[in-house]
This record gives C-alpha cells, sequence and structure tokens, in this order.
C-alpha cells in the first residue's frame, strides 16, 4: 500500500464530513484512511461508521476511553499498513488533489512538506510554504523548522518513525515529536503543491494560553537547543526566551531556559526585525535564569 491517512477523531462531528469529503478528493489510488475515534461522545462515531461503510479504503478503530490526540496518532502508526503515512486532524481539511501531487513530488524523499493555511478561520490567518528543493535536516532547522514543526502538513516513510511516539499528555505534541523524525531522514523536500488548511477559530478554548500549556512550550523549544545541529541556532534560542517570558507573564515560575550570551553578529542580523533585535539585545545585556 502507498499511503496510509491518520485521521484521530474526537466530538468533531460538526466538521468531520467536511474532512473526509477532502481526503475522497485527494485522486488517490492505493491508500487507506484510519479513523480512530478517540471515545467521542457526540454524533462522530455514526459518522466514521457510515464513511467506512461507504468506503473501503475508510476503517475504524475504538479507543475505549478518551486518551487525547497524541495516544489517538500512535494508534494510526501502529495500525498503518502504508509505506507512507500522514497525519490530518478530523476538523482540518485539504485543497483538492494535494496528497496525489505530493506523491508525484516525494520520488526519492524521505520526507514531503506542503503548504499549510495556518490558523484559517481565524483573524490570525496566514499561509506557510515551505522552502523548495532538497535538503537536510540540519537545513530544515536553518530555515526555522521549529516554527513549522506541524504534523499535518507533511508526508513521512513510514520506517522513519522506528519507536517514536507523540508524548501522551503534553501540549505541543509536533514540537516533541517531529524534530526527531525528521532527524532520522536523509532528504527531506519542500514543495509548494497544494494546501493543507489548519482551521483554528476565533474564540476556542485552544486559542487561550494555559500555564501548563507554555510550560510544555519551553520544555519542548529547550530540548530541541539540546540536539547538535542546534547549538549555533540563536533564532531557536530567543524564540524559548521569548516562550520563557509569556510562561512567566501568565502565572508560571520555573526558569526552564539556561543562560546564553546572544551573539552581537546574530543581534546585528538583517534577518531580524527591529523590534527583535532590540528584545535580543535586551536579553543580551538583563536576562539572567530565576533562582
Amino acid at each position: 500500500m502507498r499511503i496510509s491517512i491518520i485521521i484521530p477523531v474526537y466530538n468533531v462531528a460538526q466538521h468531520l464530513p467536511k474532512c473526509l469529503e477532502s481526503i475522497l478528493n485527494q485522486g488517490l489510488e492505493d491508500y487507506e484512511v484510519i479513523l480512530i475515534n478517540d471515545a467521542s461522545h457526540d454524533n462522530s462515531l455514526a459518522i466514521c461508521k457510515e464513511w467506512c461503510h461507504e468506503n473501503s479504503n475508510f476503517r475504524l478503530i475504538n479507543h475505549d476511553k478518551n486518551m487525547g490526540l497524541s495516544a489517538a496518532r500512535n494508534t494510526g502508526i501502529k495500525e498503518a499498513n502504508g509505506e507512507l503515512i500522514t497525519f490530518v486532524d478530523s476538523d482540518d481539511y485539504l485543497k483538492q488533489g494535494t496528497l496525489s501531487a505530493c506523491l508525484e513530488q516525494m520520488e526519492d524523499a524521505d520526507v514531503l512538506e506542503y503548504p499549510i493555511m495556518v490558523d484559517h478561520l481565524s483573524s490570525k490567518e496566514y499561509p506557510f510554504y515551505p522552502l523548495e528543493g532538497t535538503y537536510d535536516f540540519q537545513t530544515w532547522m536553518k530555515h526555522d523548522g521549529f516554527t513549522h514543526c506541524y504534523a499535518c502538513n507533511k508526508v513521512f516513510r513510514r520506517s522513519l518513525w522506528g519507536e517514536t511516539k507523540f508524548p501522551i499528555g503534553r501540549y505541543y505534541e509536533d514540537i516533541f515529536t517531529i524534530p526527531y523524525v525528521l532527524q532520522r531522514a536523509t532528504k527531506i523536500r519542500g514543495a509548494k503543491c497544494g494546501m493543507y488548511y489548519y482551521c483554528k477559530r476565533d474564540g476556542s478554548i485552544s486559542n487561550t494560553p494555559k500555564t501548563n500549556a507554555l510550560y510544555d512550550y519551553v520544555e519542548a523549544l529547550v530540548q530541541l537547543q539540546s540536539l547538535p545541529e542546534n547549538q549555533q541556532n540563536y533564532a531557536l534560542y530567543l524564540r524559548s526566551l521569548n516562550a520563557q517570558l509569556s510562561y512567566h507573564q501568565h502565572g508560571g515560575n520555573e526558569c526552564l531556559v539556561p543562560h546564553r550570551p546572544l551573539p552581537l553578529h546574530f543581534i546585528l542580523s538583517t534577518d531580524l526585525t527591529l523590534r527583535q533585535r532590540l528584545k535580543a539585545l535586551w536579553f543580551r545585556l538583563t536576562y539572567r535564569p530565576h533562582s
């Protein structure tokens, strides 16, 4: 089988049909769709059963209790038969023909990253287009890979995953997981084919910062800095410091980011906005870990 499409489902009856309809419009032939119902208590299960009954490429797996997005994805990876895997969240959707176009361009790559409309349907919506071409993990990181660690706008060779799993019970599970899968890739390919629509609606609970979520975000970024490829990645370090400040502003009291001086050549870099330069200079002069 060419590709497995993994779709966790939890209380998304309002949005699930649009998601599944978009999967049928991908122009695929040799594929499977794995629906993991994570103990939904709305009409999601009935919708899943209907679609699996009408489409032989679809199959349903039920969790006896709600275990969260990470656990559902892990179940999907374990059950996948495809040479390739990709993830689609059940309240998102894809532009027609996106996945078939991605498969055509994947060739000998281990991972293909394609465009995503971030925070679609919100006031902060913006498109992200990956760096085009074929490159390694270090190049992906140098081009701010830590800002687009999304699981859902990538096609992976299933063999890359090995024993890797999404962390259960953590926020920002993609940052804890995706870079370490990409680190094993010999060839990462960026392509401007199709579009993934990552929906985030204004006023949703997920848009509200939580102290424990911000803690996980800081920890994920700090962990990412420990990779050899990131020892001199000052943009990642500055992002970690920003996250640390947000964590403090929302009531957190632990300091997770180790102190490192930001070099002047980074602060003076034309790649930074004036606001970023001033903030980086302020960090250089004043930032110290809290006791």
